[in-house]
């Protein structure tokens, strides 16, 4: 059963927004464009592995994906846990194709390319190791230090290639998994840890726990790529030949190029707001933004939307919240 269920990160949805609006030509784009494409393997990894998860019994899991846990200073971001009342299971899911070497000395992991070069990743055992250490300490402190806990390195594709980079064994090779082989090392887990640690109610509890605690890093993605806002385009984007920013025409918006009259991506345009700057919004940046005409057609359009909002009519500000974006409407 889904506690928290998965849906798109927030810096894989910054990113495309940062994107689309980023003027053209920036020397920036290259650098954004491969972040973001690996922003979507990983998502698509996560993908994978929560359909896989899906099918074990509801009455016997809770899954929590994308937890944000604070601890002694440390902030733990983990892909899934999947929690029983024998075990509590943290499983980081990747997503990189061709063959991947462990190098169990340097604790890296080399996939080498088709031009000879041997690119380097962090050992994902090293990351999940400590998140396991982090997340033993919260259950101490929590009052579930009964409740044994281990972790999982799940690789989305069966097309991964797996070795030691020495030709020897790979270090905690029962900790790593591909694509359905997450059933077996799930089952063996089950083999391992085959006592009941605590009973139902103290399961929901600390579901319920750790959901309360749940906490997102805040993430300013113009500070990140080190982007000035004047670089980033407001405006609508058009819909069919995605040139910004559209015209504002009688409650619609006109593209200039293409001539295409919508206000159906108005809403993206808002998320994009959301994503970019902040939650908020006054009166004066809404017209700034989507470029109104004047100060009445921007307090008409700000009107309509109905969005909460706190102060008073000279001072007020509103509260933004993007739309619910499920997985399997991402656009990739």
């Amino acid at each position: 059963m889904d506690l928290k269920e998965l849906t798109p990160p927030q810096r894989l949805l910054k990113t495309k927004a940062l994107k689309r609006r980023l003027i053209p030509g920036h020397e920036k784009h290259p650098q954004i464009d491969s972040s973001l494409a690996r922003r979507k393997a990983g998502f698509w990894g996560e993908q994978m592995l929560s359909k896989y998860l899906k099918q074990l019994p509801n009455d016997k899991y809770h899954i929590i994906h994308d937890l944000h846990l604070e601890h002694n200073g440390f902030h733990i971001q983990i892909d899934n846990i999947l929690l029983s009342q024998n075990l509590i299971l943290p499983i980081e899911a990747k997503n990189i194709q061709g063959s991947l070497y462990f190098d169990d000395q340097f604790n890296q992991l080399i996939r080498p390319n088709e031009d000879g070069i041997e690119e380097v990743f962090e050992d994902p055992r090293v990351q999940a190791r400590w998140h396991r250490s982090l997340l033993g300490d919260w259950l101490n402190k929590n009052g579930f230090h009964m409740l044994p806990h281990d972790y999982l390195i799940f690789f989305a594709s069966n097309k991964t290639n797996l070795k030691s980079y020495r030709n020897g064994t790979i270090r905690d090779a029962q900790k790593i998994c591909k694509a359905r082989d997450i059933f077996n090392r799930i089952y063996s887990l089950e083999k391992q840890f085959n006592q009941t640690k605590i009973n139902y109610n103290s399961l929901v509890e600390l579901g319920n726990l750790l959901l309360a605690q749940h906490c997102p890093k805040e993430i300013d993605i113009l500070k990140e790529f080190e982007i000035d806002k004047t670089d980033v385009r407001p405006g609508v984007l058009c819909p069919i030949c995605l040139h910004i920013p559209m015209r504002y025409e009688r409650g619609k918006w006109r593209c200039p190029i293409c001539q295409t009259l919508s206000d159906e991506t108005f809403p993206e345009a808002l998320d994009d707001y959301f994503y970019l700057y902040k939650p908020t919004i006054t009166n004066t940046e809404f017209r700034q933004f989507f470029l109104f005409p004047t100060v009445h057609a921007a307090q008409k359009k700000l009107q309509s939307l109905h969005l909460p909002s706190t102060g008073t009519t000279k001072n007020r500000v509103y509260l933004l919240s993007p739309r619910k974006v499920p997985p399997c409407d991402f656009d990739f």
